[in-house]
């Protein structure tokens, strides 16, 4: 059973609002921020629940999950994120009050706004080095080209309704830029790792899903397909022009493209093919085989018209019964409002519950319970090397030591005898003793500073300065 370390960054869309005054996006985000900003002097923090918590380019709030071995550990991980976002916005909510503001902040796991400005939702998969990136791609880029039909999260726009929301605005196949080409497969070597063991797969083409259940599938699927391209073999004739297919089949699912064999594809046909070429990989001693069934599930729910429970599905469904309720047109701007209600986080200080919760209260398939989204806001997961993250972070940031992390590493500044740095190479690692150990050190040592720092020059004719 191929082992696998996973992690998804989702960045948030932000709007807040001082006194009855929009606030531009760059203010509200220093504002959400200032809580963490005043307490550790940064807007990027490693949280001591193993993920990393930051203001990114564009003032957008957002969320890297620590390491997760099995991807319902990825799904608890993403539904912390959103519970600690909101927790720093009833922070930052408080300070506003303090200082005689009345501000509030609204978030949303969403990927597109109406100006056509757009935000990432980007997978990690940690894969061996010795396999051939470029197998990887050739097996990939037909499946995430076709993937948006389980799991676009759908965009409600002017009328016009898109499975996914960042389908029409990718621009590359495969390249090493993030935001200027936005590919589906991002080839910056960045391994967080061993980079004689790993190199990291990258894939930033997918939308941010607000229900669980699709959460799980998309991960679990593309890891299925990840099993399949490093067993070898020859991957199914895709679309000869991707991009392209992409754009079709974000309107029309269905619509037959070109395909490199010469013949043609479709969206639906393509992800059937997929289904039946890694059915040999899926387990039942993992969660492979229960994705592989919720996968065919799905795909036979919509040939049939049923209700799929894939995100696009469920929204789309929900603003045709609002829009046909309430009489509306299809263009009726209400129907946007309701189309970006979906993805709201909510229920702290009795702010609404975005649309998605709702439905997923009613409708949905859960991955995860409130008790483990709780701890996982304050505990790694295991078994990775985020446990031993975490123990670190907590001794430092209690006993408010002078330290340095990042995913791979970390330092600690002020212990007698000098700076000491344990490195982290091993994502697989669930327990380092090296770690506890130095944990109890910044517990139980005294903090040591090395006095220095600028020494100004001697006056002129005074020799230096003693």
């Amino acid at each position: 059973m191929p082992r696998r370390i996973y992690g998804v960054e989702t960045e948030y869309g932000l709007v807040g609002s001082s006194d009855g005054r929009r606030l531009p996006i760059d203010e509200a985000a220093n504002r959400l921020f200032a809580p963490i900003a005043r307490e550790f002097a940064t807007t990027n923090l490693f949280h001591r629940a193993g993920g990393r918590l930051y203001l990114d380019i564009g003032s957008h709030p957002e969320y890297a999950t620590p390491e997760c071995a099995t991807v319902r550990d990825l799904v608890t991980a993403q539904r912390a994120g959103d519970a600690l976002l909101l927790e720093l916005s009833a922070r930052a909510r408080a300070v506003e009050a303090e200082e005689g503001r009345d501000t509030s902040f609204r978030l949303f796991r969403n990927n597109v706004d109406p100006f056509g400005n757009t935000w990432g939702s980007h997978e990690n998969y940690l894969v061996p080095r010795a396999v051939d990136p470029r197998v990887l791609s050739d097996w990939l880029v037909p499946f995430l080209v076709s993937r948006l039909l389980i799991g676009g999260a759908g965009h409600w726009w002017r009328g016009v309704f898109r499975l996914a929301q960042r389908g029409d605005v990718l621009g590359d196949v495969v390249s090493n830029q993030t935001t200027r080409s936005r590919p589906l497969i991002n080839t910056r070597d960045e391994p967080h790792a061993d980079p004689e063991a790993y190199r990291r797969l990258h894939v930033i083409s997918g939308d941010t899903n607000s229900l669980e259940h699709p959460m799980w599938l998309v991960v679990v699927a593309t890891e299925l397909v990840l099993r399949r391209a490093e067993a070898g073999g020859e991957p199914p004739a895709g679309p000869a022009e991707p991009l392209a297919a992409l754009r079709a089949w974000n309107r029309d699912p269905d619509e037959p493209v070109p395909a490199t064999d010469g013949g043609t594809v479709s969206a639906r046909g393509l992800q059937r093919t997929y289904l039946g070429l890694v059915e040999a990989h899926a387990e039942d001693a993992d969660e492979t085989g229960p994705g592989w069934r919720a996968w065919r599930d799905a795909l036979d729910a919509l040939d049939a018209g049923r209700p799929t429970g894939l995100e696009w599905d469920a929204k789309l469904r929900t603003i045709r019964a609002w829009r046909d309720r309430h009489g509306l047109a299809d263009d009726d701007p209400r129907l946007d409002a309701l189309d970006l209600r979906w993805h709201e986080l909510g229920g702290v200080d009795g702010r609404p519950i975005g649309a998605a919760a709702l439905w997923e209260a009613r409708h949905g398939v859960r991955h995860t319970t409130d008790d483990a989204v709780a701890a996982a806001a304050q505990t790694p997961p295991g078994p990775t090397r985020a446990a031993a993250r975490g123990v670190l972070l907590a001794a430092a940031q209690d006993r408010r030591r002078d330290h340095v992390v990042d995913w791979s590493g970390f330092e600690v500044r002020d212990l007698p005898g000098g700076p000491v740095r344990l490195g982290l190479e091993d994502p697989f690692a669930g327990t380092v003793p090296a770690a506890s150990e130095l944990a109890e050190r910044m517990r139980t040592e005294a903090r040591h500073r090395t006095l220095g720092g600028f020494v100004p020059p001697p006056t002129p004719g005074t020799g230096p300065t003693p």
